[in-house]
Formats: C-alpha cells, structure tokens, sequence
C-alpha cells in the first residue's frame, strides 16, 4: 500500500497497532474506505464535508463488505504517543459531536490522534465480551525494544513473526530482523557488472515530471503486478491506450515476480508484449531516503535480477516509492552510476486513499482540477496504482476519456520523454526462467552494449521446433526454447512472435508463429501491422498503424527520430 499524505503534502498517518496486516494481507485483502477526520478550522473539505485533517487508511480482509463492521472500543496511548486498538482487526476513527465514524487507521508515524478521539473496531462475540479488557502487552520488537529471535521479522507494528505478513514488503523493520523479504534476493547471479551506457537524451539520475512535448499524457500505475492488473490491461486493450508499469518486485505479500508458482509471470509477459512500458519500482518498495546504501543498491538490484530472469533484460527507468529519491541521501547520484531515468509524476491521483466506490470520485477530481484547459500548453505524467480495485474500474476508463476528450494523446513513458523504445531496457545475460521466451540481444525493444546501427532486424520466427501436436502451454509461452504448441491453451490458440498464447490480433496477426498454433490467414502483399511490428521480415507496414506510422530499422512502428530518420524502411512506412 502507498503511504498517505495530507491534502497539504505532510505525512499524516498514524501509527497503530497493525495486526489487521499481519493476519489478513496480500492479493485476497482488499483495501477500504478512507476519510478525513476533522483536526482544525480548515475549509477544505472532503468525504461528508469532513474538513482537511488528519488521514488514515486500512486494510480489511476480504468477505467483510465494504466496511468493517464497528463497535466503539476504548483506547489508551503508549509512553510513544500512539493510540492501540483493543482487538486485532480493522480500526475506524469516531470523533466527538460526528454521528458516524469519520476515518480509518492502519500505519504511520509515532503522532498520536486528536483528543477525544475514539477507535472503534471489529464487532465480534469475543471482543464484545471483552471490550473493556486490558489492551496486548506492548510490542515485542523495534526501536528501543530489540530484535526479534533469529529466523523471525519484525513486522511494522512491531510484532515478532515469520509469516508473509511480517517478513512481506517495506512493512518489516529491517533494522530489527535477520528475515525480511527484503534481504533475499531472486535466483541468478548478480547484475552488478552489466555494461550501463547512458544513451538517448532522457536525463539519469534526474527527477522527470513531465513530457518533452505540450499535449502528450503519459498514465503510470505503481506497486503491480497485482490482483486486478489483468483486469486494468484489458481495460487499455479496449481503448487502445499504452502505459507505463512501474514494478515491485516483492510487496504486498504477493511473492516474487518471477516465482514461476504465481500468476506474475504470465501477467508481465502480457504487459510487455501489448506494447505497454516496463519500469522498476524496487524490491519490497522501500523508502529509499530513509534506508541505507547497501540496501538502497540490493533494492534496485534485486528487481533487476527478477526482470533479468523474467525477459533477459533490466529496465532503464524507475520510479522511487513514495516518490522520496533525493541527491542528498545517495539516491540521485546511485540511479546515475546504474543508469535509471528517475520518473515522478506532475498529477498525483493519490488514488490509494480513495478506494471505494463512494470515494473514488475524490480522485477523479484530483485528475480533473490538474489538468490545463489547453492541451497545447501542458504535459502531464499521471500516478495511479493498478493494486486498488476503484482504480481499475472506475478512475482508468474516467481518465482516457476524460483526456482525449481534451485533446491529450496518451503514450508512454519513453515516448513522453521523447526515447526511443530500444533504449527503455538493457541486455541482461543469465537465468532466464520457463515462463518468459528468450530475448536475443537484437530484440528491438532491448539495448545491448554490444548493439549498433548495423544490427539486423528481427528474423519473425523462432528457432524451428515444429510442435503442433506437442505439450499444450502451461504458462502461456510457446515455440522457442519451451517447444509448446497454443492450440487447446487456455490463453488463446495463436504463438505470437514473442512466444505468448493469445487470441487478439497482437498474438494472431503480424509476426504469428503457424508452427506452434493458429495464426491469421497471410496475405501475399504488404499487409498492415497488427501490432507494432513491421518491415522486410514480416511483410507489415505501419502506415495504417495510428499515429504511428514510421518502420524503424529494427522493425518496429513508432513516430519518433529513431523510427522515421536514420534506417526507417520507407517500403513500410512514412519516413522523414
């Protein structure tokens, strides 16, 4: 979960007990409802005309509704100022003179909450018998208290334990555990020494909040792959918009990206393949002010080392968690020395406190009161979370219409910053798991040190392993190294050139592989590009390809200098 801020940009969370994440976390938990409680005189309003204060979000476990059920409980402060909840389970916020709770509590920092504040919890038979007993014994880990026992985390609310909950994502106080997530790295070798080259024109190791161009408006969603991620692709494949990922590689409980067991293989696969721009989010989402160099480097490395395993290639671009990446503490100059573009955002959504559908609108407006009512006269990069339900569903589709009903073309975020998608990943030599096909050096989407302007263009077919009546795809590859067939997957019938099952024009049409599944009938002349690729070794052209209508070199549509200058193939395309 993205941590809160205050409708003036102050941290404003509050820190409680947080059991509600050590018993009940991950994909199944489903965040809720977030308010503002009243704290002052401010005139800003949000939810039920609450005013501008204090802000708290919660986790519930799936099945309770839309909100947790409640009952008023008492509360007490620690000798630390925090305010701890009786039971264990989800915590609203009553304020005095308020007919109805006005907020929800789940991590923060060492504030207490206003005075006269009441936290009400979880009705269940136990604690109502009990709710006047004695609240737990204090924590039993972190700053002033101690370790926890070899082999346990420290979870944040300071709770020792070795479950996902406690060892999972930034939640685990790394300065008191020997287990967090966070110190173990995917399989492979270390990434350390492949070749960062700083080519294009994009800066490194500089801050990036908006476009090269007025009216371009680049959609970012954080923290996935997630629960509802293939629920948001679907939703861009429907309005034909392309986005930027930006990935965490072990957060929120959800295991390793490249863990061959979990679904996230499958989905970033998808996500590479529709076009859409892949970019690091770090390890377990660490705060890469507040920790220190060894673990700021292992949490930009250990990601590499997922996409590494994953595609054969590491991102060039990152986007630091909570957007906290300052040149005092290390962190511009180390995304300078590994050769990331640092990726903020001129539109913060702050989606993640808006997760319900009578809340969502908030959001919505955010969006709307940010942008210019000329598109000719502003860009935008726009940060919302593929992790919140409401986002998906409701602020996605607001968005896209909202912004091409105002004249913005929605790109990417290499295309925003004007670079080239050959330049948007670096090789990366190593481990490369069943579930991703391999990718040559020559691939266009990935830079290679050892790549130049002579570099061919891509051949349109995998090694040849006729194998229509081999093994059904388990995990939707196909052709190349794995050798299985489309045909009866799950995942479509058609192998596209990538080597990925799938049954939309992208899998079927241009680039298809018909010797490990079905594939659209070929024409015998220059056809339209069904998805990006084109040139001389698919017999694809751009030009009916939107806007972007220049072949490049390496064979791939676009409308940039790279596409449409120097070795754009004007058989297939427009060229300048």
């Amino acid at each position: 979960m993205a941590r809160g801020h205050d409708v003036d940009g102050q941290d404003s969370i509050v820190a409680v007990d947080r059991h509600v994440r050590e018993m009940a976390s991950g994909p199944d938990v489903q965040p809720h409802v977030v308010l503002a409680v009243t704290t002052g005189d401010s005139e800003t309003t949000h939810h039920r005309g609450a005013a501008a204060g204090t802000l708290w979000s919660v986790s519930c476990p799936s099945g309770m509704g839309s909100r947790c059920p409640y009952m008023v409980a008492p509360t007490r402060r620690d000798s630390e100022g925090r305010l701890w909840c009786v039971r264990d389970l989800c915590c609203w916020v009553s304020m005095p003179g308020k007919d109805e709770p006005m907020g929800l509590m789940d991590r923060g920092t060492t504030a207490g909450l206003p005075e006269g504040a009441q936290v009400l919890g979880p009705r269940s038979t136990a604690w109502a018998a009990s709710a006047n007993s004695p609240l737990r014994k204090r924590a039993e880990c972190g700053p002033g208290i101690g370790s926890c026992p070899p082999g346990k985390c420290c979870s944040e609310a300071g709770w020792c334990g070795n479950s996902k909950a406690h060892c999972g994502g930034s939640a685990c106080q790394i300065d008191f555990s020997d287990s967090c997530d966070t110190f173990f790295p995917p399989p492979g070798p270390s990434t350390d020494n492949i070749p960062r080259p700083q080519i294009g024109n994009v800066a490194y190791g500089e801050i990036l909040t908006d476009c090269l161009e007025p009216g371009l408006m680049a959609l970012t969603f954080d923290d996935g792959p997630f629960s509802y991620t293939s629920q948001i692709l679907d939703i861009l494949d429907e309005y034909q918009v392309k986005a930027t990922f930006f990935i965490a590689g072990n957060n929120k409980g959800k295991g390793r990206i490249d863990d061959d067991g979990t679904a996230w293989p499958g989905i970033l696969a998808r996500i590479h393949d529709s076009g859409h721009h892949i970019a690091s989010h770090t390890w377990t989402h660490r705060d890469l002010n507040k920790v220190n160099s060894t673990i700021r480097r292992s949490e930009m490395g250990f990601n590499e080392r997922a996409f590494r395993d994953l595609f054969g290639w590491i991102p060039t671009y990152m986007r630091p968690p909570y957007l906290e990446c300052a040149a005092d503490t290390g962190c511009q100059g180390l995304m300078d020395s590994l050769g990331y573009h640092i990726v903020s955002t001129n539109i913060d959504t702050k989606d993640y406190l808006y997760d319900a559908p009578e809340l969502i609108q908030t959001a919505r407006q955010r969006f709307v009161g940010s942008l210019a009512a000329d598109s000719s006269q502003a860009s935008y990069i726009v940060l919302a979370h593929d992790v919140h339900l409401q986002t998906v569903v409701n602020l996605t589709p607001f968005m896209i219409e909202e912004a091409r009903s105002r004249g913005y073309r929605l790109v990417t975020v290499g295309e925003c910053l004007g670079d080239p998608p050959e330049n948007w990943y670096r090789a990366a030599p190593g481990r490369v798991t069943s579930t991703r096909a391999t990718v040559s050096a020559t691939d266009p989407d990935v830079y290679s040190a050892a790549s130049s302007s002579s570099s061919s263009a891509p051949t349109g077919a995998p090694p040849p392993t006729p194998s229509l009546g081999g093994i059904v795809s388990p995990d939707q590859t196909c052709g190349g190294e794995t050798g299985y067939t489309c045909l009866g997957s799950k995942h479509g019938d058609c192998c596209s050139w990538y080597g990925f099952c799938g049954s939309r024009k992208e899998y079927c049409g241009t680039g298809c592989d018909g010797r490990f599944g079905t594939c659209l009938p070929k024409s015998p002349w220059v056809s339209d590009t069904t998805n990006g690729l084109c040139g001389e070794a698919f017999q694809a052209s751009c030009g009916n390809y939107g806007d972007k209508t220049c072949c490049s070199k390496y064979g791939y549509c676009g409308n940039t200098s790279s596409h449409c200058g120097a070795g754009c193939q004007a058989a297939f395309g427009k060229c300048h």
